[in-house]
Formats: structure tokens, C-alpha cells, sequence
């Protein structure tokens, strides 16, 4: 429009535009600690200028929209690596919970108790017929047990509090992603009607950041402006559903499954369990069902060779009365009576764990004792009864048995690899100190009376290198134990490490996020005042006009 009226539109669209961009920079102003929060800033444009003469002329200017100051190459690296902090900052506190275990059983639980307990089997040795010293031995193992049952419940603890963790991510995975399928809505909405929806999408982005640091999401924008996601290669929601994700328990293979509802499938939900590899929920997956199950299969192990090894030792020792077949701890091996009257006696321990046999089948009378393999009734081994007792290896079992007084008997030993729970039940068996096996050979009046070698034997068991199951080379039952303290010491410092990195390559992103997206106190307060005065200016020009039309209205009428 020409003219003095053009003129005054010309200071009115200053006016607004200057308006908006003053709330704008305010509005930056008060986000300034808003975490996620993008700068925006306003578009100026120029009015299509008029064509009058002399030529064209401006029209005023136009705040044509209000646009999100961000770097979408940063703002998508700094998505995508969160889900690797994520993952090393729950792997960092779970694995620290797991070294803090095995710092305390090495200064006062079961590093101590091993070693007294070994110890205290020289102290047998030395004193022989003292009965307060094996009173003190079985003390000691019983203590030793209870140690291992300390270890044991404290993992169930700590795999327990994972579980939780691992339900209250997938929880807030899925508030998450339903969040932002309706911001997507929203977003789409907005521009329909020619609107930035910049507030929805800060918050989708920070929703995004979290869902990546939550679980190892993928995402990526439509042509429309969607934000498409991803869990386990399937999609999480679609324009009219959104999908849901599931911890399940397992209790069969005492773990969890991450199940996926995708929107578009109809059938049952899909297991994406090994698709899950970042974010929290990776780490307390990969801390509670990989790591943990293995130091507890290692403990295990642990207990399982020191109870067999002990007990193969002593079983074939005498005791104080003479008596002969018992065993110090409670067997992790199975006999059963299959025939015979009952007189005859049978303990079996496993000898050979990387050999033993599922289950054998034992025969013994009065003459001997053979040893078949029960899947097939193969010979596996026989030997001969001296004085009512016989003793054979076979099938990996150490086999010693009580003749019976008449006829003959038959046994089944099975159980040989059953390791998981061999912490948890490892307790001393129903002995008493004359029943500790020190001596060799039974003790009569004036003969083997100061008999200790079964006692130096199990003495010098700690110090025997050992075949482990599934372990390439023999160890000692220290070094196995020490094995085990550096795996988890080793695996807690690679957490810290990488969590400390992971924090500082978070820190130096967002940093430069910052420098793009942040607000700049100094510079807003800054454009406040360009702002003001280009709107004082705009104003003043209206009141120009204003006083030029009440000149203009007060001329004379010429007519």
C-alpha cells in the first residue's frame, strides 16, 4: 500500500516483528537451564515490496516463523551415543556391587576360611588324637560352607535387584515410545497448519536421547517429518498403534527375555532378547544373566571340586574308632541301593570331573567290586575287599564300599556333573571328631596310633593342581578361587574405564550441542536491546505518521 498509510503499516509490521522476536529472545532467556532446550530464533523476511513511483518500495518486514537453532549431525551422534553410556554406566554399578563381594571375601569371608581351614589340617596332622584340634576342623568347615552360602545368597540379591532394574527400564522404554508416537501427531498437526512445533521437538528429541540411553534403539526421520524407532529391527509404533515391550522371567534357564509387540504383527510377541546389546537395559542384562551366572557357575565349580576332592581323600581314611567310607562334607553325588539286604555300605565322589560319568552301576560282595557303566552296562573298572572294604576308580568316581556280611549288593552312583548348587548345599555331613579321617590305616592298641597321612594328604590338597571342568589348564583350589577375583575385578575396571570415557565423550557432545543450540546469556540479553530499540523505532514511526494525518486533517478546506 502507498502512501502515508503504507507508511504506517510499514512501522506497524516492525512493530510485531520486533515483538515476537523480543519474546523469543525471552523466552531463550528463561530456558536458559532447560535441559534439552534448542535456541530458537525468528526469520525476518521483507514484505513484497510495492510497485508505485518511483519504482518499488519496501513494504515492512515479516516474522515469517520462529526456527529451532540446532545441528542435526550432532544432535544424531549425541542420540546414538548414549546408548553406549548407558550400557557401561549400569555395567559400572552392578559390577562394582559384584567386586565389593569379593574385596570382602578376600579380607574376612571365604579366602580367610579356606585358608584356615586347610591350615588346620596340618594342626590334625601334627596332633593326631587331639580331639579338640578336629573339633575345631569341623567348626572350620562348617564355617567354610556358610561362607559359600553367604556368596551365594548374595548373589540372588544382587541378580534379584537386576531384575527389578531390568522391569523398570523396560517400563520406562515403553512410556517413552508412546510419548513419542503422539508427539509425532503433534509435530504433524503443527506444520499442517503452518506452525513450528519447536517445544514438541525439543521434547521428542530429549525423549530419543533417553530411549537410546535406556536400550540400543535406531531411529530415523520420515519424509514428513516422523520420527521412526526401532527396537531389536522391529518397528516400536506406527501412525495408528504403538508397540509394546515385555521382561519376562524364565524361570527354566533363570533368566530373562525381552519380548517386542510390534504394531503390526498379530501373532505372539517376538523374543529380541539378543538383539539387546546397549543402553541400561543391556548392561544389567548382560551384569545379571552372562556375568553374574558365571562367577555363580564359578563358585559353583569352586565348591563342587573342593567337596569331591576332599571328600575322595577322606572317605577312603580311618577315623579315631577305626571306622572307614565317610565322608567330611555332604556328597554332591547320589547312591542308591538298587539290591541287597542293606548290610554292605557305598560313598562315592567324583574323581574325574572332566570324564564322570552321568551314572554307574556298582556291584559288591565279599570278594571284589565292579564298576559298569549304567547306559550300557559296559565293565568299567572292578577291584578287590581286604577286611570288608574295597576301593576302586571308575567313571570319574572315587568308589569306596563296605562288603556286605553275606550275599552281594547293588548300587547306583549318579549325580557326578551336577555342579549348579553346589555352593548353596556345601555343608559339613553328620560327623564327629573321632570320625575326622587322619590316619591311613585304622589305628589298633600300640599300632598306627600317630597314623596322619590322610590328614597331609588333604593338607596338601590345596596346594594340587586340579582339573576344572570346562578350564584348559589344572589349578590349584587358591588359584581357581584367585581366577575368579581377577575376572571380576578385571571386568568392574573395564566398566569404570569405559564409563569415564563414555562420560566424557557425553560431556564434550553435548558440549558442542551447546555451542550450536545453547543460549547465551550475553548474547540474548544482547539482541533484547536491538530488539527494543528497532520496535521503539517502529513505534516512533507511527507516531510520525499519526502526527503527519493530524496535520494532513487539520489544512484548511481550499474549496
Amino acid at each position: 500500500m502507498s502512501g502515508i498509510i503504507g507508511v504506517m503499516n510499514i512501522g506497524q509490521s516492525g512493530v510485531e516483528a520486533n515483538e515476537a522476536a523480543l519474546k523469543t529472545a525471552g523466552h531463550n532467556l528463561s530456558n536458559v537451564n532447560t535441559p534439552g532446550y534448542s535456541r530458537e530464533r525468528v526469520i525476518f523476511e521483507q514484505h513484497v515490496p510495492d510497485r508505485s513511483h518511483p519504482g518499488m518500495m519496501g513494504a515492512g518486514v515479516d516474522a515469517r516463523r520462529i526456527r529451532r537453532v540446532v545441528n542435526h549431525f550432532l544432535e544424531n551422534q549425541s542420540i546414538r551415543q548414549k546408548t553406549t553410556l548407558g550400557f557401561w554406566e549400569s555395567s559400572r554399578t552392578s559390577l562394582g556391587e559384584i567386586d565389593s563381594y569379593y574385596f570382602h571375601a578376600q579380607s574376612e569371608g571365604l579366602s580367610r576360611d579356606l585358608s584356615r581351614f586347610f591350615n588346620h589340617w596340618e594342626t590334625v596332622a601334627n596332633h593326631p588324637a587331639d580331639r579338640a584340634a578336629r573339633s575345631t576342623l569341623v567348626s572350620y568347615g562348617r564355617n567354610l560352607g556358610q561362607d559359600f552360602h553367604q556368596m551365594t545368597a548374595l548373589y540372588a540379591e544382587a541378580r534379584n535387584r537386576l531384575g527389578h532394574q531390568i522391569e523398570d527400564q523396560v517400563t520406562k522404554i515403553n512410556a517413552r515410545i508412546a510419548r513419542i508416537a503422539d508427539l509425532n501427531h503433534s509435530i504433524l498437526a503443527a506444520r499442517g497448519r503452518g506452525e513450528d512445533p519447536n517445544t514438541f521437538l525439543d521434547e521428542r528429541t530429549r525423549l530419543a536421547t533417553e530411549v537410546s540411553r535406556l536400550t540400543n534403539a535406531h531411529f530415523f526421520l520420515d519424509k514428513d517429518g516422523s520420527l521412526n524407532l526401532h527396537l531389536g529391527g522391529q518397528s516400536a509404533f506406527s501412525a495408528e498403534k504403538v508397540g509394546h515391550m515385555t521382561a519376562v522371567f524364565d524361570p527354566v534357564h533363570d533368566r530373562y527375555r525381552i519380548e517386542l509387540a510390534p504394531p503390526s504383527h498379530s501373532g505372539p510377541p517376538i523374543d529380541i532378547t539378543d538383539r539387546v546389546r546397549g543402553g541400561t537395559l543391556g548392561g544389567y542384562l548382560d551384569v545379571r544373566d552372562h556375568k553374574m551366572k558365571a562367577m555363580q557357575h564359578h563358585l559353583d565349580l569352586l565348591a563342587y571340586q573342593l567337596v569331591n576332592s576332599v571328600n575322595a581323600i577322606h572317605a577312603q581314611g580311618f577315623g579315631l574308632s577305626g571306622q572307614t567310607g565317610v565322608n567330611f562334607f555332604h556328597p554332591t553325588v547320589d547312591v542308591a541301593r538298587t539290591k541287597g539286604e542293606g548290610t554292605g555300605a557305598l560313598v562315592a565322589n567324583v574323581e574325574d570331573a572332566a570324564a564322570v560319568l552321568p551314572a554307574v552301576d556298582v556291584e559288591v560282595d565279599a570278594t571284589g567290586v565292579k564298576v559298569f557303566s549304567h547306559a550300557d552296562h559296559v565293565l568299567l573298572g572292578s577291584g578287590s575287599v581286604t577286611d570288608g572294604v574295597g576301593q576302586v576308580s571308575a567313571g570319574g568316581y572315587a568308589i569306596r564300599v563296605l562288603a556286605p556280611k553275606k550275599g552281594s549288593e547293588s548300587f547306583l552312583v549318579s549325580g557326578g556333573g551336577h555342579v549348579d548348587g553346589a555352593a548353596l548345599h556345601m555343608d559339613v555331613g553328620p560327623i564327629t571328631a573321632d570320625d575326622i579321617a587322619a590316619a591311613q590305616s585304622p589305628a589298633t592298641p600300640g599300632k598306627n596310633e600317630g597314623d596322619n597321612a590322610n590328614a597331609h594328604q588333604i593338607f596338601y590338597l590345596s596346594q594340587k593342581h586340579l582339573r576344572f571342568p570346562g578350564e584348559d589348564e589344572p589349578s590349584s583350589i587358591y588359584e581357581y578361587y584367585a581366577s575368579g577375583v581377577a575376572r571380576v575385578g578385571a571386568w568392574a575396571r573395564q566398566a569404570r574405564l569405559n564409563d569415564k570415557a563414555q562420560v566424557a565423550i557425553s560431556q564434550s557432545l553435548e558440549n558442542q550441542r551447546l555451542s550450536v543450540s545453547g543460549v547465551s546469556i550475553a548474547n540474548e540479553s544482547a539482541k533484547i536491546i536491538r530488539f527494543e530499540k528497532a520496535y521503539q523505532a517502529s513505534a516512533n514511526l507511527i507516531q510520525m505518521v499519526n502526527r503527519l494525518l493530524d496535520t494532513l486533517v487539520r489544512l484548511p478546506n481550499s474549496g
